[in-house]
């Protein structure tokens, strides 16, 4: 049989769950929102462009800019 000194109360995962939410945490790099007005056939053409490589716009956008030179 199992000892009863080895039980404590909550959840057996809470404590791994908390771990791996506070690692994930520290891994993100904080956000900035970007809004700007573009041309309706500008906003087409974007959409058309993302939608060949089946991303949303903003995938599209980010993966752009994530090629462009660290100054």
């Amino acid at each position: 049989m199992t000892s009863l000194e080895n039980l404590s109360p909550g959840r057996p995962s809470a404590a791994k769950s908390k771990d791996k939410l506070m690692q994930s945490l520290e891994d993100v790099e904080p956000t900035r929102r970007v809004n700007f007005e573009l041309a309706a056939s500008n906003h087409q053409k974007l959409r058309i462009q993302a939608a060949k490589r089946s991303l949303s716009i903003k995938k599209f956008l980010t993966a752009y800019i994530d090629t462009l030179p660290n100054e």
